[in-house]
């Protein structure tokens, strides 16, 4: 029996792209005997992705398109994606094409063995700078070591989720949202599939470093409360080792050769402001999110949308 595959497809400025978009996944499509439907989500581009998609839905009805007012960040095109796919799996390609489309045929093999989720497992990540791929190593071993659910490290969006683990995500109502994570906590069963990365040919990354370093802060502080409990740790460590000194100064001084105090006194205030500041800045950012999730404000927004029933 014949399944149905959505393809979501988020797209921020990729007209250079769209072209070996449709020639790749349509390719894909007719190699595979299922049926396929594809969602471009268009995250406010400023360029001709709007018009080249809009074309493209008018030659296959296939191809569905959502644009929104705004950009509402990559997690919110995926959330989109989800909400209107018709399928029973979903697969997350980005437009650049990093992810070759090739590989998910061995996503939809290890789906109809009985896996709820199968994501991609970069090997080589082709075309990056040392730093960027240094970064991301870093990254994600920070992100799987600080959860409180197990995250699979060097994986991305890539990957192929049934329907009814797409159901099971989006019933989860909160606003700052980390996709890989909220997938990885509903359960199921899971697999990773690896493969080699390729390197982007047109276009550029749309994820700056500081961009970088947001997402890696909202995807701990998203599935984490260790931050703070290494935080209570450390408290309790530096109360001890203050306990510590106090006894040795106290005897230093009844022996009557007490330490030269301003230096110490100095570093020790620096230090604990120091530590308090960024104590008070992670207690803040979790504050921040509570803030956010209070006002209950819609994921995204649609500006636009072609062949969506």
């Amino acid at each position: 029996m014949k399944k149905l595959i959505t393809i979501i497809i988020p797209a921020r400025n990729e007209a250079g792209n769209m072209a070996r978009v449709e020639a790749e996944v349509t390719a894909l499509a007719a190699s595979q005997p299922d049926d396929f439907e594809f969602i471009i989500v268009d995250n406010a581009s400023t360029d001709d992705t709007g018009r080249l998609a809009a074309e493209l839905c008018q030659r296959d009805k296939r191809w569905r398109y959502i644009r929104f007012s705004r950009n509402f960040s990559v997690e919110g095109s995926i959330t989109a994606g989800y909400e209107h796919a018709n399928g029973d799996a979903m697969v997350v390609l980005y437009s650049d094409l990093q992810d070759p489309p090739e590989v998910i045929p061995r996503f939809i093999e290890k789906w109809k063995q009985g896996y709820d989720v199968v994501y991609g497992v970069r090997t080589v990540r082709a075309g990056d700078p040392k730093w960027r791929n240094a970064g991301a190593w870093l990254a994600y071993r920070m992100i799987a070591w600080l959860s409180d659910v197990p995250i699979p490290k060097d994986t991305g969006d890539f990957r192929l989720i049934s329907s009814r683990v797409r159901d099971a995500v989006l019933r989860m109502g909160e606003v700052n949202r980390y996709m890989r994570g909220m997938i990885a906590w509903v359960g199921f069963k899971q697999i990773g599939v690896e493969y080699e990365r390729r390197p982007r040919t047109t276009g550029r990354s749309n994820a700056p470093l500081a961009d970088i370093l947001l997402f890696t802060f909202n995807a701990i502080t998203s599935f984490s409360l260790r931050p703070l409990r290494l935080f209570t740790l450390f408290g309790f460590m530096v109360l001890g080792v203050s306990f510590l000194l106090a006894i040795v100064y106290v005897t230093l001084w009844l022996r009557g050769s007490p330490p030269p105090g301003l230096t110490t006194l100095i570093v020790l205030v620096l230090a604990g402001l120091g530590v308090n500041s960024l104590g008070i800045g992670i207690l803040g950012e979790y504050i921040g999110r509570t803030f956010s999730e209070a006002k209950r404000r819609p994921i995204y927004v649609i500006e636009e949308s072609l062949n969506l029933k």
